[in-house]
């Protein structure tokens, strides 16, 4: 990185929070709320299929995991694509491709044609998600970066808490193609607004583009200035490594990175496995202990809404106590509650102790959603992003595999002692390798020094 590229990171990182910084994150954030509702409607659809093309449990299964695997992919592929074009283009055209596939799954005439566009649909669904948060935190100054990034995934819960009421009022009315197609029009809206989002600085430098950096930059400070209605703080100089050759996808997992490479993807696999697990099951668990199936989507709006402050509140513990500790408190958390809840016999005890568990799945998505771009530098951030989130699809995948197995035939705490035994190792993993990335800039976290070598690093002054 030059000394022009450290000082537009210094201008960059000093600018006080103002009406840019929010637009930005209601831009993005509106778009990964719908991404989060379509893909949770199109569960509840799943009902409607059963009478309709009179399908199986079996079926049902097959169509979720296909849809999972459309999410693997666009996940793996989106890193590669947005490292080398940039994060505004891929972030618009995978909106866009998003919303067409979605759409048109109510045209679907049979389950072997849903199937199909519902697996390009969730390619550009998991293209969205692992491309936004790289985005954001190259572009938000790094003090304000864990707050800014737990309103950023209330967005997400937001979508999970609305999603069974979207799905009771609509689905019964209208039915499940036109509640799936309702969906459209807004994520287009979103699209056409982030025709005014500007590119990333940061990946601009890293592509030698520092004169269309500077541009941005300045235009930023401008728009910054004219909101605050005041001068900007003056520009402190950055204690940043200084990068001086090419970067390749290959250091993701070469030997100084490896570890901390091992530690993401594992921990993915463990937050998004549970997760999704959770999500998917809990009408199932609920229904197995005897709950009519309104009482469990009453139910069901109660305990996601835990999703909400736990997204919310993690931003605040991020930036307190610091992403690799907050980490470890959050999968704590997730263990004790999620064990409680599979021990939990009366409803006040079961609900408690399931709105805890979101509450914890909730920061523990903040948090691994801050700390993994972080640990990577700019010219391979969203290739390394999309290949840990690849592996949180693995998770989901597998776990929702071992509850058929275990859940079924052996009550639903088998399920969360098999998850709490990833948490604990987890917990272990991130306590001996993870690095502290509180009060460092992008530029000082995602060397290869520091994230190879946490203990020996060198702080860079808060700010």
């Amino acid at each position: 990185m030059s000394i022009t590229a450290q000082g537009l990171v210094a201008r960059i990182d000093r600018l006080p929070p103002s009406r840019f910084h929010i637009q930005v994150l209601i831009i993005a954030g509106l778009s990964l709320f719908f991404d989060t509702l379509d893909t949770a409607v199109t569960g509840f659809a799943f009902a409607a299929f059963r009478t309709e093309w009179n399908l199986g449990p079996l079926a049902l299964g097959v169509t979720s995991a296909i849809g999972l695997s459309g999410y693997l992919l666009g996940s793996l592929v989106v890193g590669f694509v947005a490292d080398r074009f940039g994060r505004k283009a891929v972030m618009t055209w995978s909106l866009g491709l998003y919303s067409l596939f979605s759409a048109s799954r109510a045209l679907s005439g049979g389950i072997e044609v849903f199937c199909l566009l519902n697996f390009f649909t969730w390619i550009f669904v998991g293209m969205e998600s692992c491309v936004v948060p790289p985005y954001l935190a190259e572009l938000w100054p790094s003090r304000l970066r864990g707050r800014f990034n737990g309103w950023m995934m209330a967005f997400f819960a937001v979508g999970i808490a609305l999603s069974p009421i979207w799905a009771l009022l609509l689905i019964p009315t209208v039915g499940w193609r036109w509640t799936l197609a309702l969906t459209f029009p807004f994520a287009l809206l979103i699209g056409l607004m982030r025709t005014f989002l500007p590119e990333s600085p940061r990946w601009l430098m890293s592509q030698g583009r520092t004169e269309e950096a500077e541009r941005i930059v300045a235009s930023i400070e401008a728009r910054v200035a004219r909101s605050t209605g005041g001068t900007l703080p003056p520009v402190v100089p950055v204690a940043a490594p200084v990068n001086t050759r090419p970067v390749s996808r290959r250091e993701i997992i070469a030997p100084a990175i490896l570890p901390v490479t091992l530690m993401l993807w594992l921990v993915w696999f463990t937050e998004y496995g549970v997760l999704y697990t959770f999500q998917s099951v809990l009408p199932t668990l609920l229904a197995m202990d005897g709950f009519s199936i309104v009482r469990s989507t009453e139910f069901t709006v109660v305990i996601f809404s835990g999703f909400i402050p736990g997204y919310i509140g993690a931003g605040y513990f991020l930036d307190l106590v610091g992403r690799k500790y907050w980490l470890m408190i959050c999968f704590a958390g997730i263990g004790i509650s999620s064990t409680l809840f599979g021990l939990a016999n009366t409803p006040a005890t079961i609900m408690a102790c399931a709105w805890f568990t979101a509450f914890f799945l909730g920061n523990g998505s903040t948090c691994i959603y801050t700390y993994t771009p972080e640990l990577y530098p700019t010219e391979i951030r969203t290739t390394a992003m999309g290949m840990a989130s690849a592996w949180g699809r693995v998770g989901g995948i597998l776990l929702l595999l071992a509850f058929g197995i275990f859940a079924v035939l052996h009550g639903r705490l088998a399920l969360f002692l098999v998850s709490d035994g990833l948490l604990i190792a987890s917990i272990i993993v991130v306590a001996l390798v993870g690095p502290n990335t509180k009060g460092k800039t992008l530029e000082a976290t995602s060397s290869a020094r520091d994230v190879a070598a946490p203990a020996n690093a060198v702080e860079a002054p808060a700010e």
